[in-house]
């Protein structure tokens, strides 16, 4: 209950964060960029006592599951969003594509609350390494973030320059020089992050195997090669393979690479949320809800 209104209380002041930044359209008075950027601070700092908390009860929580996972995600990439709102010109509306990102983050988090087994949990060795694995894929989605609401800013600012339209009062943008230079870069960070974190899962999913034959009991919880987040892990990796050639072809520069990074960022939401969401039937991190439901439920009476 505790751990719910924490994640409630910064999930809150997030949304604060937002309706602060939206009002710039109504409201021009400089203390508006103070109280958005002050609330976006207070979350963020509420966040990270909370993420404090969860790894001081449990080392490897904030990367070894999907609620950690998504709970550290959302924390990076408020922290990269803070650092853009300070650094950027105040009239910039970068607030308004980072915080509905952070708090959708937060908010899908928190749908996975309740279950908080780790991806991979076998012995040491294996926690271990699912620890790194989940850290390079955790990295290359906060770069996949902030490629996304750059593409969505690029597009935004390409939109009004087409329609020959003014910059709006309260709602300026960054250039589309600026926007691309942003989304190139992260695409450029992202995409080995990406490459190692699935290579280092491919070898957990071997290694996986190689246990399960010598405990056949187990061996309905190995991750096939088809499994939907493998997948879809793999759709990902390969759209953002093309992201990174589109680098040194300028037909596929501007609209194009901002498209591609879009649907990038949504194989990226279908991996993390959408396969459990729809209930998929993925084997990832079955082998570590078992363990841990026979550790702590075992003795239990039916």
């Amino acid at each position: 209950m505790i751990d719910r209104l924490s994640i409630l209380c910064f999930a809150g002041t997030y949304a604060l964060a937002l309706a602060a930044e939206l009002a710039r359209l109504v409201v021009r008075a400089p203390i508006r960029w103070y109280v958005a950027t002050g609330l976006t601070a207070l979350a963020w700092l509420v966040q990270t006592a909370y993420l404090a908390n969860l790894a001081l009860k449990e080392p490897m929580a904030p990367v070894s599951s999907a609620f950690g996972s998504l709970m550290l995600l959302s924390w990076i990439v408020a922290l990269i969003g803070l650092y853009l709102i300070v650094r950027s010109p105040r009239q910039m509306a970068v607030g308004v594509f980072v915080l509905p990102l952070v708090l959708g983050l937060v908010v899908g988090a928190g749908l996975f609350a309740p279950r908080q087994a780790g991806w991979l949990d076998r012995d040491r060795t294996i926690r271990l390494w699912g620890a790194v694995h989940g850290v390079f894929l955790t990295g290359g989605a906060v770069f996949t973030c902030v490629a996304f609401f750059a593409g969505l800013m690029y597009l935004a600012q390409m939109r009004r320059l087409k329609a020959k339209r003014p910059p709006r009062t309260g709602l300026a943008l960054p250039s589309l020089e600026q926007s691309e230079r942003i989304n190139r870069g992260a695409i450029a960070v992202a995409f080995p992050l990406l490459t190692f974190g699935l290579l280092i899962g491919v070898i957990l999913s071997l290694a996986t195997r190689n246990g399960a034959s010598l405990d056949p009991g187990a061996s309905a919880h190995v991750i096939r090669w088809t499994d939907p987040k493998v997948l879809s892990a793999l759709g990902m990796w390969l759209v953002f393979a093309v992201l990174l050639h589109a680098r040194f072809r300028p037909a596929m520069r501007g609209r194009s690479m901002m498209m591609l990074t879009i649907v990038a960022f949504g194989f990226l939401v279908f991996t993390w949320v959408g396969v459990e969401a729809l209930r998929l039937g993925t084997a990832h991190g079955a082998v570590a809800a078992r363990e841990h439901d026979s550790a702590s439920g075992g003795a239990r009476t039916p």
